[in-house]
């Protein structure tokens, strides 16, 4: 027989029938087993508890670093395609200054053969870019 303490306790007419109700059911012999045995069922949700949040603690890190990761691909790629369009505009204003340009046709009005060839083949090159993606993962 283990070690046990004895002690008197007062509890509230809910809890004290609560515990009897307990020691009905779980066929305990006496309230002081239905006691330890809620115990130990406590002690065991709380360890349980923290394994959770531990864990969770954990997921939540991992995949704050990988989507920083690809975040910050995106970002940098963001950069180089705005400070390439940048130089783009830079270059189409001096040539247009070059050339004394006053007045544009808009799209809207005239759509040339070489600006429907150079949309196409952008298009092209993305989806042909999205090809190898798929088929690397």
């Amino acid at each position: 027989m283990s070690n046990k303490h004895q002690f008197r306790a007062r509890v509230r007419n809910v809890n004290y029938d609560y515990l009897e109700n307990y020691q009905i059911v779980n066929n305990h012999s006496n309230i002081g087993e239905a006691l330890d045995a809620i115990l130990e069922e406590h002690k065991e949700l709380n360890k349980n508890h923290w394994n959770l949040q531990y864990i969770a603690q954990t997921v939540a890190h991992t995949v704050n670093e990988r989507i920083s990761t690809e975040l910050n691909r995106v970002r940098l790629g963001t950069n180089n395609t705005d400070r390439n369009t940048q130089i783009l505009i830079e270059l189409l204003q001096g040539f247009m200054q070059l050339r004394n340009v006053e007045h544009i046709p808009t799209i809207d009005l005239y759509k040339p053969e070489f600006l429907i060839h150079a949309e196409n083949t952008v298009k092209e090159r993305i989806a042909h870019q999205k090809q190898r993606k798929h088929s690397r993962q």
